[in-house]
């Protein structure tokens, strides 16, 4: 090695980055390369292609967990079992590349966060050839950032964890030291047992030789495998047993899509048996694929001591993601309380550790949209897994074995927990082969009602601050409740057709059911009778990923859909904190994503998501900004690259003035937004509703036609013709159930499951980004 490079002293940013990434955002790993070990990438996968002022790359990793990794796949590799957590990890890494971004930029740096997965160019892209390409790839990020070298397979291995790892990229102008690049051939021994088990045959037949990548003068190297072949189990969820042809390609996948249907995602087997030859060890009684051995020295004098805190960082960890309560039960209680077998789930564990939740129901008004049915559900899931999934890996550390996602009955042991009488209890439960102390099984539980206002608010902003919400204001709940008279006359009523696919698998041609929905205007008390103020939290898109938005070599569509949605479900866990902290203080709260009703959704990988218009009464009455003239919220400081949630409460709180003057410059603007409106959307007549003694004014949109480009992704300038689409259909002279049907009829089958929608009316206007 370079020894120049080797050791070299981090700069001081550099420092700041790693250690927020390895003790706040809980990174395994974390590596920096600079632009230059990019040279020879495509420009339209690279980042120098995506953000042409980058300097450095950032890479962080997190792993499997060993038992989901050992346990899962063990029978079929279509029987994930615990291996699901794959899917949690990808929440994980998209919320730690959004984050690293924020953190960038409050350090006086700009950065593109990358999504962990699910945005491809499926075909490639104009002059970019390579297939299933995403924006930037972090498996070539990881090697080109010290982290790891390219296995045989293709995937990258680091010295720790082998393939059992997971990586996200950011990309950023701050000049940051490199990290040294592992020697090639100094992780992978070509022990080719991933090349044996693949099922697909990826790693064996239709072989074009290697692909080779050079950094610094080291080259790598990699099978260069047919991705369509390898795609057969992997995104395409079809059966690895049956037959595959000698040659695969997208024409025989989506053959085989219509005739077979799906059977299920694939762990794949070139991952579950990649360890480096110092790490792997076989112990057949436990499972058929190599075991890592870890760093732990386990002292045989202290054999079974639990090391000191041990415990207590778990609580911690759980209750700093949002968990009520940590319970630890042991088996043979289980056993005969429940009747739970844990040894039958996981060989040799003897402890279940329990995340849980307890809240008390709402019954939310009939009235309410059903999307925001199941938002309790949807800030819970993350909650729960991840903070179990820092617990796995806290217990991996001191040399346990611990896995969740076991198909554990959660309701049988729930009902064994005994809370505060009308509280609702969820669980997640891990188990794990550490003698952890036990707990009870009566759940503590203490309302008070909370002193002042201003104390209550107070304490409710810096929970907001402590999750990195960019915006925290609170409305009076009659404030927003006396604007809804006014609302019903602009939007009460509209007739929405709504598209559903009910092909019985997601990679059919899309099969429609269209059906016609009346909006319905809600105001505070039809999502909580009683209620008194409402609290508004946002999140901005980082700033130059909306700058770089299909503008720079790349044309990159995915940066801008990512932060898109990553902003709704930080949002959602913090709205769920939020509302836990008001409950403990005697209180009730329900979070909505669109209050009043009156925005509209866009489809992405991750599937429906509020839209910029969404919430932007609740926004502007909590004193966070005012409306332009298309209705989207324009802050002070970030101007409308915010999104928004609100939680409707029958607490009484300090609350924020409505902003009374906001240089919107709409004035002087030509219209840009309404002009950028591929569909014609916005009508012409201005409306003006006044809102806590502030006049605002806008034009209101007509649904079925901004849905027509960015919920149904009929019109690629939306997006999704950056990626590779080719649909691009004008909007009918009248849309009906059979119109709207027979152009969701023409969705490609492959690209339709994962679309990119923009906003352009939002990327048009100055306060988004300079035009």
């Amino acid at each position: 090695m370079n020894a120049e490079t080797v050791y070299r002293v981090d700069n001081a940013e550099t420092v700041k980055i790693k250690h927020y990434a390895l003790e706040t955002l809980r990174a395994d790993l974390v590596g920096i390369a600079n632009i230059g070990r990019f040279a020879g990438a495509p420009v339209k996968m690279s980042p120098q292609g995506v953000m042409p002022s980058a300097r450095s790359v950032i890479v962080m990793a997190i792993h499997h967990p060993d038992a989901a990794i050992e346990l899962g796949g063990k029978k079929h590799p279509q029987e994930i079992g615990p291996y699901q957590i794959q899917y949690h990890m990808n929440w994980r890494l998209d919320d730690m590349s959004y984050r690293m971004s924020n953190f960038l930029e409050k350090l006086g740096w700009n950065a593109v966060p990358i999504v962990s997965s699910n945005i491809w160019r499926y075909r490639g892209y104009k002059d970019l050839k390579e297939q299933f390409a995403p924006d930037v790839s972090h498996i070539h990020s990881a090697v080109a950032a010290g982290l790891a070298e390219y296995g045989y397979s293709g995937l990258a291995i680091t010295p720790e964890f082998g393939a059992r790892v997971r990586f996200v990229t950011v990309i950023t102008d701050a000049e940051l030291t490199p990290s040294p690049l592992l020697e090639p051939g100094s992780v992978c021994d070509s022990c080719m047992i991933c090349k044996r088990e693949c099922r697909s045959g990826a790693l064996s037949k239709e072989i074009k030789g290697w692909n080779v990548i050079e950094y610094e003068g080291r080259q790598y190297r990699y099978a260069n495998k047919n991705l369509w072949r390898c795609s057969w189990g992997e995104h395409f969820d079809l059966d690895l047993d049956l037959p595959i042809p000698d040659v695969v390609d997208e024409k025989v996948i989506m053959e085989a899509t219509v005739k077979y249907g799906r059977r299920g995602g694939e762990m794949g087997s070139c991952l579950r048996y990649c360890l480096p030859k110092a790490l792997r060890y076989w112990d057949r009684d436990y499972t058929n694929a190599p075991r890592r051995r870890r760093r732990y020295i386990e002292n045989p004098e202290v054999q079974g001591a639990v090391p000191r805190g041990l415990f207590e960082e778990i609580r911690a960890l759980g209750g700093g993601w949002g968990v009520d309560h940590v319970v630890v039960r042991s088996a043979d209680e289980l056993r005969e309380s429940s009747g739970i077998d844990i040894g039958a789930l996981m060989p040799g564990a003897i402890r279940s550790v329990s995340m849980v939740s307890m809240r008390r129901p709402l019954s939310l008004c009939d009235g309410i949209p059903n999307r925001e049915r199941n938002l309790p559900d949807a800030a819970w899931s993350p909650i729960m897994t991840q903070a179990g999934y820092d617990a796995v890996r806290l217990l991996e550390k001191f040399g346990y074995s611990a896995c969740q996602y076991l198909n554990f009955p959660e309701e049988t042991f729930a009902a064994s927990l005994t809370g505060a009488p009308g509280m609702e209890i969820r669980t997640l439960t891990l188990l794990t082969d550490a003698p952890l102390p036990l707990t009870g099984s009566e759940l503590p539980f203490s309302a008070r009602r909370n002193g002042p206002p201003r104390e209550l608010t107070d304490r409710l902003e810096e929970e907001a601050r402590l999750r990195e919400c960019d915006l925290f204001g609170v409305a009076p709940a009659e404030r927003l409740a006396a604007i809804v008279p006014d609302l019903k006359a602009i939007f009460e009523g509209e007739v929405e057709y709504v598209g559903r696919n009910k092909a019985d698998s997601f990679h059919k041609p899309y099969d429609p059911v269209v059906t016609k929905e009346a909006r319905r205007v809600c105001g505070p008390a039809d999502y909580l009778p009683g209620a008194k103020s409402v609290i508004v939290i946002g999140l901005r898109m980082p700033k130059a990923t909306v700058d770089i938005t299909a503008r720079t070599p790349a044309e990159a569509a995915g940066p801008y859909v990512f932060a898109q949605y990553e902003t709704i479900m930080r949002l959602r866990v913090a709205a769920w904190n939020l509302t836990g902290l008001l409950e403990a203080a005697g209180y009730r709260g329900v979070y909505t994503l669109d209050l009043h009703n009156t925005g509209s959704v866009c489809m992405n990988p991750r599937g429906e998501y509020p839209d910029a218009f969404s919430n932007a009464f609740a926004a502007v009455g909590a004193g966070l900004g005012a409306l332009s003239l298309c209705g989207s919220v324009v802050n002070p400081r970030f101007g409308s690259n915010m999104r928004y949630v609100a939680i409707v409460t029958d607490a009484e709180l300090a609350p924020n003035e409505v902003l009374k003057s906001v240089e919107l410059g709409c004035a002087g603007c030509s219209g840009s937004c309404f002009s950028a409106c591929k569909t014609a959307a916005f009508q012409p007549e201005v409306h003006e509703i006044v809102l806590g003694g502030v006049p605002q004014r806008f034009r209101k949109f007509d649904v079925n036609r901004c849905n027509w480009a960015k919920r149904y992704s009929l019109v690629g300038s939306e997006g999704n013709q950056y990626t590779g689409w080719h649909l691009d259909l004008a909007y009918p002279e009248q849309l009906n159930e059979e119109t709207l049907a027979d152009a969701l009829r023409q969705l490609p089958h492959i690209e339709k499951i994962r679309p990119c929608n923009f906003e352009q009316c939002v990327l048009a206007c100055p306060h988004a980004r300079k035009q």
